[in-house]
């Protein structure tokens, strides 16, 4: 087998010449366009780039909605036969080369990454991320379990922290406790000392969702949450995606009066000004940092 010796900042270690990895050359469904390459070209790393040899890869909405929907306005760039896209962003694995600026890490770390929007396609043996986009994993957790951190909560934490500016001491009423996003920012919200309530949906994902500690769950298969929430009592309302009107329905009618905010990772539709001031953030597109 073909090999490409890597830069002398690695020692000897050498790794393969092509690899394979899953990409498609236009904007369509999974199906019908990703295709598993098997002689990708493996290019030299840019100074600040690490080469990482993935152990696992996460899958998000967002890879489905970019190949589908969303990928030019995102990226800026249309996928071809001559320069295809690649799939993911989530992923963990094996620092086995550092670019000649990169001093972070080293060869033998173990890492999980997000990739950022204009380098994305985890869903390889190998891949090349600048290293303000990497961290170490925690020896306490597997890799399978590292590659689904970054891209939820990540969006969340921005979500939470950047946009809302959460408080310690705030309410903030989650919905889609369940999804990942959410069970994220459960998390996330309580680390930074908020009071959560969140939605499920059916007995498994209530109990799950009361499993990470949410002071309130509510069952939306069995009542409207805006029913169960007091008039003007949250400060902060997270749509994981699961209520795309939620704020021109009812979010406006849990949030307080002035210093509400509301903040959904969905695409908003001619969001209405609320009557007693409470802010709507709209949506937020996560980035890789």
């Amino acid at each position: 087998m073909s090999v490409l010796a890597t830069t002398q900042h690695t020692s000897l270690a050498t790794v393969p010449a092509i690899y394979r990895a899953y990409q498609y050359a236009s904007f369509s469904t999974p199906t019908s366009e990703l295709t598993l390459r098997k002689d990708v070209p493996l290019t030299p790393l840019e100074p600040n780039q690490l080469r990482i040899k993935v152990h696992s890869a996460a899958l998000n909405p967002a890879d489905q909605k970019i190949m589908q929907d969303f990928g030019l306005a995102v990226t800026g760039r249309q996928p071809s036969a001559g320069n295809p896209f690649g799939m993911g962003f989530d992923v963990a694995g094996t620092v086995i080369d550092t670019g000649a600026n990169a001093h972070q890490f080293k060869v033998g770390d173990a890492v999980f990454a997000m990739a950022p929007y204009s380098n994305f396609g985890t869903f390889a043996e190998f891949v090349a991320i600048d290293e303000q986009f990497v961290a170490l994993k925690p020896s306490n957790i597997t890799f399978e379990e590292a590659a689904s951190i970054p891209y939820t909560a990540l969006t969340s934490y921005q979500a939470l922290h950047e946009h809302a500016n959460l408080k310690s001491g705030e309410r903030v009423l989650i919905l889609g406790g369940s999804t990942s996003t959410g069970m994220a920012a459960i998390q996330l919200a309580r680390a930074m000392g908020a009071h959560v309530i969140a939605t499920a949906r059916g007995c498994q994902d209530f109990l799950l969702v009361q499993s990470l500690g949410t002071e309130k769950v509510i069952d939306v298969s069995k009542q409207n949450w805006v029913d169960a929430v007091d008039e003007h009592s949250v400060d902060v309302v997270y749509d994981c995606g699961v209520e795309r009107k939620a704020w021109n329905r009812d979010a406006q009618t849990v949030l307080k009066k002035d210093s509400g905010r509301f903040v959904t990772i969905n695409p908003m539709l001619q969001p209405r000004a609320a009557k007693f001031g409470a802010k709507c953030i709209g949506e937020i597109m996560v980035h890789a940092s």
